[in-house]
């Protein structure tokens, strides 16, 4: 229908066929009359011009993609007949500023407002109780959303860059935040987490850079990877006493948070002035990286540091680590920039996998005889780092271990030429590097 611009559905009709209306790019209305049950799959497609659309009391379904980019559809109201929105039925209707749901309906489908860019403004009735994957996400100007007490999930990447969306109230009745949730919510200042949540899914909160605080309630039992990663104003989390897990870079590049405290009945976790340790004290999970102090002993009760644990201190100066401590994980200090100092003790084995990667300040640093391996990009990027040496009890440098040490000058290895040549060594460990040669204690290798 190239050239139609008003419809009126009269009441003889049941159902909308599928594409029946698709791509009509001269529609500007639709009336649909109280005899029509159901709107099919991708009924007003791509009807580009279509800014009013009534829909009658006694539709119950509404088909996926129906309305797919109505990009001049600017008000939608669901009458209290439909019990199921679709998947992708608004999605991309660019101008749609308002949505008014109908109160018999129960599921939200996937994306099925996603990047509606200038909705403002929706009002979820009480009976409905799922969210879908991706349902709001990209809806940017959307400033604040009331989840009724009947949610029970909240699908994956609901609210995904959701950038002007302040606080959200989250209700008891919800028991799982889906990953990527409000991942991107910039402006998320304030967010209540209630006790009946015991998942927070991977990325969950990743990337909501206005958000200062956050309580984990003791219904939570299990924290995703990078559920918090990047929350940049971040000052202080506390976590409930039923955490079990708190998944690898939970809260990577908190930059400003000062405090982790955890409840003192955690049989998994527990805080010492704020940092984040495993409970029997042996790991050190995460030191919180707003802190301000220039040095940190870790306690001896620790035996391994953690991956990614102090990753972007850019205050310490100078970290002394126990003779207690045998293996420094992946990421450990990297991008501690203003690191000078660390002495690493003769009881650690292993260095993981870019441990010291942009570490900009440190100028030298000594490897004890007890480390056997040196992983992947270890030291990479250490611009300072003019002098090493490395012990004979080493029997693996990995993949880029000391690339664009650009001041690195001067490598020794404590034993001979042989060892040396045996030593199992990736690719480009060296690359960018001005030193040409290795000294051993019999001689040169060179490294050209």
């Amino acid at each position: 229908y190239p050239n139609i611009k008003n419809v009126v559905i009269g009441n003889s009709v049941k159902t909308i066929d599928d594409n029946k209306f698709a791509s009509c790019q001269s529609l500007q209305s639709v009336v649909i009359g109280n005899s029509v049950t159901s709107i099919g799959d991708d009924a007003f497609r791509v009807c580009q011009s279509l800014k009013n659309v009534v829909i009658g009391d006694s539709v119950v379904y509404i088909g996926t993609r129906a309305f797919i980019h109505c990009d001049s559809l600017i008000n939608i109201v669901i009458p209290n007949s439909v019990n199921g929105i679709g998947d992708s039925t608004f999605y991309h209707c660019d101008s749609l500023e308002s949505v008014k749901i109908g109160n018999s309906v129960i599921s939200i489908g996937e994306d099925a407002f996603e990047n509606c860019g200038s909705l403002t403004s929706i009002e979820i009735p009480n009976s409905v109780t799922s969210i879908g994957s991706g349902a709001f996400c990209g809806c940017t100007s959307l400033t604040s959303i009331e989840i009724p007490n009947s949610v029970t999930s909240i699908g994956s990447s609901a609210f995904l860059s959701c950038t002007s969306l302040e606080s959200i109230v989250i209700p008891n009745s919800v028991t799982s935040i889906g990953a990527s949730a409000f991942c991107d919510c910039t402006s998320l200042e304030s967010i209540v987490i209630p006790n009946s949540v015991t998942i927070i899914d991977d990325i969950a909160f990743d990337g909501c850079g206005s958000l200062t605080s956050i309580e984990i309630p003791d219904s939570v039992t299990s924290i995703g990877e990078y559920a918090f990663s990047w929350c940049e104003s971040l000052v202080s989390v506390d976590i409930g006493n039923s955490v079990t897990s708190i998944g690898d870079h939970a809260f990577n590049g908190c930059e400003s948070l000062a405090n982790i405290d955890v409840d003192s009945n955690n049989k998994y976790y527990k805080s010492i002035d704020g940092n984040l340790y495993i409970k029997d004290g042996t790991e050190l999970v995460l030191y919180a990286k707003g802190k301000q102090n220039k040095t940190f002993i870790i306690p001896n009760s620790v035996t391994s540091i953690g991956d990614y644990t102090f990753s972007g201190c850019t205050s310490l100066t100078n970290i002394e680590i126990p003779n207690s401590v045998t293996s420094i994980g992946d990421y450990a200090f990297s991008g501690c920039a203003s690191l000078t100092n660390i002495e690493i003790p003769d009881s650690v084995t292993s260095i993981g996998e870019y441990a010291f990667g942009l570490c900009t300040s440190l100028t030298s640093i000594e490897i004890p005889d007890s480390v056997t391996s040196i992983g992947y990009s270890a030291f990479s990027s250490c611009a300072s780092l003019t002098n090493i040496e490395i012990p004979n009890s080493v029997t693996s440098i990995g993949k880029y271990a000391f690339n664009a040490c650009e001041s690195l000058t001067n490598i020794e290895f404590t034993g001979s030429m042989a060892q040396w040549k045996n030593i199992e060594k990736g690719a480009y460990w060296h690359d960018q590097v001005p030193a040409k040669e290795v000294k051993c204690s019999d001689g040169t290798v060179s490294l050209r």
